[in-house]
């Protein structure tokens, strides 16, 4: 992990991004001193230390929630890193009227393809461990990419304020979701699939990436987490 002086974690840019958001957030590095560089992404189109960012114009957006490619993107994103961000910027009546005046013709499809919008939004959030961020424009969009290098490896202070709750009713699935990359779906299909959380921690790293939506970081992290005889810091 390539870091600044003053500890600022270097953006990683795909080196096939050449859009006015990827543009306008070079210029921002470059004034605010901030290291980047352009490589080949297979996964993403910035990467911020273990922080993986999809970037895409509102109108990019409604397209592919429509050809379903978004999802094999969150998905691939998801089995990667340990932290991901969906990044939409622009508006969505100039994504629907783009479409519209492409493809569509009448008012029903206008409102169906606002309704596909918000839907795949509000599942994303609800469904998947990805974090979907909405802005108005990519100068946002931008400004927001290069902050996340100051906060990347902060904790919330909420965090430590709060009681823990509990998330379920059940104890094994509150504690594996504990560990980093861990949702509570991730939990319960982990159990589902070994039993319990001693099979879990018996088990090897290539049974557990075979679950849909873990990747090879977050089964390190489980097995650390289960295994690991010092205390387990992320």
């Amino acid at each position: 992990m390539s870091v600044n002086v003053g500890g600022i974690v270097m953006i990683k840019i795909d080196s096939r991004e050449d859009s006015q958001l990827s543009k306008h957030l070079i210029d921002i590095c470059k004034r605010e001193k901030i290291e980047y560089e352009k490589v080949w992404l297979e996964i993403g189109d910035y990467v911020i230390g273990d922080c993986c960012i999809e970037a895409k114009s509102s109108a990019d957006f409604l397209a592919s929630v429509r050809n379903n490619r978004i999802f094999n993107q969150l998905d691939n994103m998801d089995r990667t890193y340990n932290k991901n961000i969906i990044l939409i910027y622009g508006d969505l009546d100039y994504a629907v009227s783009y479409l519209h005046r492409t493809q569509y013709n009448t008012m029903s499809w206008r409102n169906k393809l606002k309704k596909i919008f918000i839907g795949a939004l509000t599942s994303i959030a609800l469904h998947t461990d990805v974090k979907p961020v909405w802005v108005d424009n990519y100068r946002t969009a931008a400004h927001i990419i290069a902050a996340t290098t100051e906060h990347i490896d902060k904790e919330l202070i909420i965090h430590k304020e709060l009681p823990k709750k509990v998330k379920t009713d059940d104890v094994r699935v509150d504690v594996l979701s504990e560990i980093k990359g861990v949702s509570v779906a991730k939990a319960k299909a982990l159990l589902e699939s070994f039993g319990s959380i001693a099979e879990i921690s018996m088990t090897d790293n290539k049974d557990i990436i075979k679950l849909e939506g873990v990747g090879n970081k977050t089964a390190e992290n489980i097995l650390k987490a289960l295994n690991s005889e010092e205390e387990v810091k992320y």
